[in-house]
């Protein structure tokens, strides 16, 4: 999903992009591979090695952008880790449910914390839509959440509450920074399919099946669905909307039964 939403900005129209992963290699290739797709002439794309688990390594990265390009406008925290197998609530070992929790909410928190800290310095940037009702904002952050943030994981409890913590600290971001014209929004993503989906702690082809019989749709997600939501809510067009947990999930939380 982090790959598509490079892409996706690519073809949106912006003018830089910086693709930051774990793995240097496979940030590479996205950001190479963004310049296939971008529809800005001046388009340019760099990759930067980083551990959203490490504060130091995350301001380091966040800091690197603003040195290179001299801005940020939009920024999407596309990563996380569910764990490598499922355990029921009482099961999960104390480090393995401190471990994901370094991930999924300091790490979040880390890029939060840098990101708003590069957008307050910078002036607001006007567009086509500014008005004296509609001010000029400094940027936008997505955050990436999950439907598990409304619902239960069976045998994911270490997911699962970092998932609810990641709303929560999405609206105090939003609630603190949102008058100094940052918004601040996190997209829930339902089961997608990734090539991390194929190998889901627990998956099975019953398993698949009764995922999709519970999706209004009747369908996984495309990585590019997420990616142009995320896009979508970046957008100026998008200015009134901050602190929002929108779930983006073919309908698998819609209802408790299934027709």
């Amino acid at each position: 999903m982090g790959k598509a939403t490079a892409l996706s900005f690519a073809e949106a129209g912006v003018r830089a992009l910086v693709c930051a992963d774990i793995n240097e290699e496979s940030a590479k290739q996205t950001a190479e591979e963004a310049k296939g797709v971008a529809d800005n002439a001046q388009f340019e794309s760099i990759a930067i090695k980083v551990d959203m688990s490490n504060e130091e390594g995350v301001k380091t990265f966040v800091d690197a952008a603003v040195a290179r390009f001299g801005r940020i406008d939009y920024c999407a925290n596309v990563a996380g880790s569910f764990g490598r197998e499922r355990k029921k609530f009482a099961d999960t070992p104390a480090g393995e449910w401190l471990g994901i929790q370094n991930i999924n909410i300091n790490g979040v928190f880390y890029l939060n914390k840098y990101q708003i800290k590069a957008m307050e310095k910078q002036e607001r940037l006007s567009t086509p839509l500014t008005s004296a009702t509609r001010p000029a904002e400094r940027g936008s952050i997505i955050n990436l959440s999950s439907a598990a943030a409304v619902i239960a994981v069976p045998g994911g409890a270490a997911y699962t509450h970092t998932k609810f913590a990641s709303n929560g600290l999405t609206k105090a971001a939003a609630q603190d920074h949102g008058h100094d014209g940052i918004r601040i929004n996190a997209v829930l993503p339902g089961y997608t399919m990734t090539p991390g989906l194929a190998t889901f702690p627990g998956a099975s082809p019953e398993g698949a099946q009764k995922i999709l019989d519970a999706n209004t749709l009747h369908r996984f997600a495309e990585p590019k669905e997420i990616a142009d939501a995320i896009v979508l809510l970046s957008s100026p067009r998008n200015s009134y909307m901050i602190g929002a947990s929108i779930l983006v999930d073919g309908g698998q939380t819609i209802t408790a039964e299934n027709e």
